[in-house]
C-alpha cells in the first residue's frame, strides 16, 4: 500500500511539473509587441531657488576671510529684510583657495588667496515676491556672484501624474500605429512599467560685477517628463 501511495504521489508531481513546463512554453510562444511611451507636462513654477555668494581675494588668507565674512553677513541680513525667511537660507559652499595670477604670459610668484562663500535660499513665487528686487538687494549688500536662479515646483506630484498619463497615451498610440502598419491585431496589455520622471527646470545663470538696479527675472514654464514601457499581446 505504501508503495502504491508513493507511486501515486510521484505521478501527481510529474503531472504538475509537466503542466508547468507546458505553460511556460505556451507563454514563450505568445507573439508580443513592446513599445515605449514618453510624455511631459508644462506648468508655471511656484518657487525659485537661488544660489549666490561672495568672493574675495587677498594676499592674506585671514584678511580675505574677514572681508568675505563681513560681506556675507550683510548679504544675509539684507535678504531677511527683503522677505527671505532665515530658515530658508543655507550655506551651500565655503572654500579658501591659494592661486597665482598670470601676468604677461608668466605666472606670478605672489600667492593670492581666494575665499568663496555661497548660500542657497528659496523664494515662494505665490507670495508675489520680486526675485529681481531680492537679487538687487543682495548685490547692494556685497554679493558679487549669482551662480543660479532655478525655477521649480513646491509639489511636483500633479505635474508628474499628468506627464505619466501623456506617456501612457503616447505608448498606446505607438502600439496601434505599429499594429496597423504590420497588419496585426493587438490583445491585452501584458506588462506596463514606469520609467521614472525627469524635471526639466528653467535655469538662469547670472553674474554681477557691481550693484545693479531693477534686474528683470522672468520665469519660464517648468517641464516634467515621464516614460513608460508597455508589452502588448499580438492575437492575430
Amino acid at each position: 500500500m505504501k508503495i502504491f501511495e508513493a507511486l501515486l504521489l510521484g505521478l501527481v508531481i510529474l503531472m504538475a511539473s509537466t503542466s508547468s513546463c507546458l505553460g511556460a512554453e505556451n507563454d514563450d510562444q505568445i507573439s508580443k509587441l513592446m513599445v515605449s511611451g514618453n510624455g511631459k507636462a508644462s506648468v508655471t513654477p511656484d518657487i525659485v531657488t537661488v544660489v549666490l555668494g561672495v568672493q574675495t581675494r587677498n594676499e592674506s588668507a585671514a584678511a580675505a576671510v574677514a572681508k568675505n565674512a563681513q560681506h556675507m553677513t550683510e548679504t544675509i541680513e539684507a535678504l531677511k529684510v527683503a522677505g527671505v525667511k532665515e530658515e530658508d537660507i543655507k550655506t551651500s559652499r565655503f572654500s579658501i583657495y591659494p592661486t597665482r595670477d598670470w601676468i604677461d604670459g608668466k605666472r606670478s610668484e605672489k600667492v593670492i588667496f581666494e575665499v568663496s562663500n555661497q548660500v542657497t535660499f528659496t523664494i515662494d513665487l505665490c507670495e508675489d515676491s520680486d526675485v529681481g528686487a531680492v537679487l538687487d538687494v543682495a548685490v547692494g549688500a556685497g554679493t558679487n556672484t549669482v551662480n543660479s536662479v532655478t525655477f521649480g515646483l513646491e509639489d511636483p506630484a500633479p505635474a508628474q501624474q499628468e506627464a505619466l498619463k501623456d506617456a501612457v497615451a503616447d505608448g498606446m498610440a505607438k502600439a496601434n500605429t505599429i499594429a496597423e502598419a504590420a497588419g496585426v491585431e493587438l490583445g491585452m496589455i501584458l506588462t506596463i512599467s514606469e520609467g521614472g520622471f525627469a524635471p526639466l527646470s528653467v535655469d538662469t545663470r547670472l553674474a554681477f560685477a557691481e550693484a545693479a538696479s531693477g534686474t528683470p527675472i522672468v520665469p519660464g514654464d517648468v517641464e516634467i517628463s515621464a516614460s513608460v514601457s508597455m508589452t502588448y499581446e499580438i492575437v492575430r
